[in-house]
């Protein structure tokens, strides 16, 4: 299969492209997608949003920062380097996160004896970060659609929990990882699920743990540091 194909299996047959990707492990062509197509909507949010109304919500009705940063910051804050903080924060921030992904999957295929290398794990892992194009096919529709330039940061995540269920307001406990925590990430960790189980041949409940178990560890990190 090319990649284009893989990408399709995925969608439709995601075992079928997981015993190809088995046998030619490859993570270039997802990588670059969702990172490019990442940067790319943040730049056009930043671009368009109305940058004192957002510098006003990042800094004057954050209880996070004090009142004497606060002038500072928004003296210092412009849209080009928020802009081009954003994009390039992006271009390495998911290259560098997919890296700590697969070496946690390959830590745990050491600990399971799973004998699969560390090429392996960084092809699953960029390959079920395809599911996040969905946001952002939906992130670039809401920003086209807009009729008002005060567009919430929570638009670049509209599927995460925070945007559909709980609607918790910037810089407070827990935003940031009830943004991160979404449809398209699921269905990312569903692809992973779905990907040691064809590759290690091992049952479900396996390779749920497999996947679920430092994701767990993470995020549960995550929630203590948000919540304290």
């Amino acid at each position: 299969m090319n990649n284009i194909a893989v990408a399709a299996s995925l969608a439709t047959a995601p075992s079928s492209a997981f015993v190809e990707l088995r046998e030619r492990p490859r993570f270039w062509f997802p990588l670059l997608v969702v990172a490019l197509c990442t940067a790319a909507v943040c730049y056009w949010y930043y671009n368009v949003v109305d940058i004192d109304w957002l510098k006003d919500l990042m800094f004057t009705n954050n209880p996070h920062v004090k009142e004497e940063e606060r002038a500072v910051a928004m003296g210092m804050v412009t849209r080009t380097t928020l802009l081009w903080s954003s994009v390039v924060g992006t271009l390495i921030f998911i290259p560098l996160i997919t890296v700590i992904q697969a070496l946690f999957l390959l830590l745990a295929a050491k600990i399971t004896k799973v004998p699969l290398g560390f090429k392996h794990w960084f092809s699953l892992a960029s390959w079920s970060s395809l599911p996040g194009l969905i946001g952002i096919v939906v992130a670039a529709i809401l920003l086209l659609l807009s009729d008002s330039p005060q567009i919430s940061p929570g638009s670049m995540a509209p599927l995460s929990l925070n945007e559909l269920l709980l609607h918790l307001p910037f810089g407070s406990p827990g935003q940031n990882l009830f943004d991160t925590l979404g449809i398209p990430l699921f269905l990312g960790w569903a692809l992973m699920i779905i990907g040691v189980h064809t590759w290690s041949q091992r049952s479900w409940q396996f390779s749920a743990l497999f996947v679920l178990v430092p994701l767990a560890v993470v995020f549960g990190l995550w929630a203590v540091l948000a919540f304290r």
